[in-house]
């Protein structure tokens, strides 16, 4: 917590406070163009790399179970998305096309396989601009039938043209149907329904992002119900990642059958980007008062994301990632965006950052993207007993990036270990000392940021 109070300034305590406003200007200019100094040289490096190609963007999986119409098993079904900006498309003709193969190799938990299909997906447009969308995939379904239990499901694309694969694993617990009473399948999240001529059309979510879906999405369920009740009552909730309760909806929904698709309406107004927990209770009345029997119930529960076009995948808590813009945002905005409510807090977010973005006729803002891989890398390599990114290593890969050269001296008789970083490129060095020998690396020559708070909390 910093105490504020009032000060009242001299003319040469004035004189120093300008000095001190536009030393903290400058270091803002001179970070941003920084960033993007080393946002350029990554793309050259990418572009004079061995291979001379990018790695292949992801693509994504979903698998769920249902019940099956034969005993003993359930119905494993397995989802294949692949974004058309990620495929490799050639000119043939008039027309634009991509070739990929797809295998889907499912194993128990002693990675004995289990069972396998593979195919080949052709793809063909005639519009350039259809092979570059980033709103425009591909989908594909498969079904396995396999007994309850846990598995590993991996799906491989390979592309074609490139010859060059990506890879995903998840593990899946095909849940028991067989030989129950009452009971809800697995949740599909879905983008959109069409209803024609009685014939109801869905069109899945598969990488479990809402955030572009405006205002709710919906959610599609099996349940199974050999009870004969018909009246039925629905709770979602819906957790953060800290397990607080964000959101809970309740609704009755009339059963019949034994087998009932079920959709449901989930506001995400709310919800802030971030990942989130949904968890499905079907309680089921057992008498002709509507009150609900709690030892008659079903549950389902999966996880989905809030993430809006263009923000990096590496952010996935809106409230931390206003805080990590501790090292390119004065303290003022900073205050401004967290106070602010929910929806205003993604607006100013988005604003900060638009203004900042190199390519501002694209979906993606380069700079950010650059800026949330450094806070992410911090995390990962310098944290011990505080977030990396707010140590001073963290401090300094976020605001200069990766150093041009490392001369580490763990061992030294004659003092601590420390390390030496050097960027070459603005001839800058900033030597790192162990001062407690459990790895909290101090900055020995601090950064002339007059405005910064060092973060340790």
């Amino acid at each position: 917590m910093i105490a504020m109070h009032t000060i009242y300034l001299d003319d040469s305590s004035k004189k120093n406070c300008k000095e001190k406003y536009f030393m903290n200007f400058r270091f803002l200019i001179l970070l941003i163009v920084l960033l993007l100094i080393n946002l350029q040289i990554a793309i050259c490096q990418a572009e004079l790399s061995p291979s001379g190609l990018q790695e292949v963007p992801k693509f994504y999986m979903d698998a769920l179970s249902f019940q099956s119409s034969e005993p003993g098993v359930s119905r494993l079904d397995v989802f294949v998305e692949v974004p058309y900006e990620a495929m490799q498309f050639t000119k043939l003709g008039d027309n634009f096309r991509a070739e990929y193969e797809v295998a889907i190799n499912i194993y128990d938990t002693t990675e004995t396989l289990v069972s396998e299909k593979w195919w080949t997906e052709k793809i063909e447009v005639p519009d350039y601009n259809q092979t570059t969308s980033q709103t425009t995939s591909n989908l594909n379904q498969r079904s396995f039938l396999v007994t309850p239990g846990f598995y590993f499901v991996t799906v491989q694309i390979k592309d074609q043209e490139s010859d060059r694969g990506t890879r995903i694993k998840k593990k899946v617990n095909v849940r028991k149907f067989t030989d129950i009473d009452f009971g809800i399948s697995d949740i599909l999240i879905v983008n959109r329904i069409e209803f024609d001529s009685g014939k109801t059309s869905i069109f899945p979510n598969i990488s479990g992002n809402v955030g572009g879906i405006r205002d709710s999405f919906h959610i599609f369920f099996e349940a199974y119900n050999s009870i004969g009740t018909d009246s039925s009552k629905l709770f979602i909730r819906i957790f953060n990642m800290k397990g607080d309760t964000v959101r809970i909806d309740s609704s009755g929904i009339q059963l019949g059958a034994k087998k009932r698709h079920c959709f449901q309406n989930i506001q995400t107004t709310e919800l802030i980007p971030g990942d989130y927990i949904m968890q499905a209770d079907l309680n089921l009345s057992t008498d002709n008062t509507g009150e609900m029997k709690k030892d008659i119930s079903a549950t389902s529960s999966r996880s989905f994301v809030v993430r809006w076009r263009g923000m990096p995948v590496s952010i996935t808590d809106l409230n931390l990632a206003i805080d990590q813009l501790e090292y390119v945002a004065d303290r003022e905005v900073i205050d401004e965006i967290r106070k602010a409510p929910t929806e205003k807090k993604k607006t100013l977010f988005q604003e900060f950052w638009n203004k900042k973005d190199p390519s501002p006729n694209t979906d993606r803002n380069e700079l950010m993207e650059e800026y949330y891989s450094r806070v992410a890398y911090a995390n990962k390599h310098f944290g011990h007993y505080i977030d990396g990114w707010k140590t001073d290593m963290g401090m300094v890969y976020c605001i200069f990036g990766s150093p041009s050269n490392i001369e580490r001296h763990p061992f030294d008789i004659d003092s601590k270990p420390y390390e030496v970083w050097t960027y070459y490129e603005i001839s800058r060095e900033f030597i790192f000392v162990d001062v407690t020998g459990f790895g909290d690396y101090r900055l020995q020559n601090p950064l002339w940021d007059l405005r910064r708070t060092r973060p340790r909390r």
